[in-house]
């Protein structure tokens, strides 16, 4: 069985590798590393409290729309084509296809969009 050949000498003077300006250079680095960290987990921090605040305000929006729309509803018992618009709602209300367990983006558009419709066909019952 044939041996793989010898590795050349390296050429040039060998590295110093643990003087001063190294050992200065690696803390100033590990310094200012320390320094983005800390900034990075506090403006992460605060995304984090953006979110909730953004989605509490966007589920008490979509509720007191749902609630609205639940009022026209129950409140427009004599408006004309009463029956054609409650038929939609119902349509559009079974239509939707949502996985919220995923917490998906998607599906809170989804819901949002069905809001919005719901909302101007109950417009109509009053």
């Amino acid at each position: 069985m044939a041996t793989a050949p010898a590795k050349p000498p390296a050429k040039g003077p060998a590295k110093a590798s643990g003087g001063k300006a190294a050992k200065r250079g690696r803390t100033k680095r590990e310094a200012r590393a320390a320094e983005l960290e800390q900034a990075i987990v506090g403006e992460l921090d605060q995304l984090r409290t953006f979110v909730h605040q953004i989605g509490a305000r966007f589920l008490e929006r979509l509720e007191s729309e749902t609630v609205q729309i639940r009022e026209a509803v129950e409140a427009g018992r004599g408006a004309p084509d009463r029956l054609s618009h409650l038929s939609l709602m119902l349509e559009a209300l079974r239509a939707v296809r949502v996985k919220p367990d995923k917490g998906r983006l998607k599906d809170l558009k989804r819901v949002d969009e069905l809001i919005v419709l719901l909302n101007r066909i109950s417009q109509k019952l009053q």
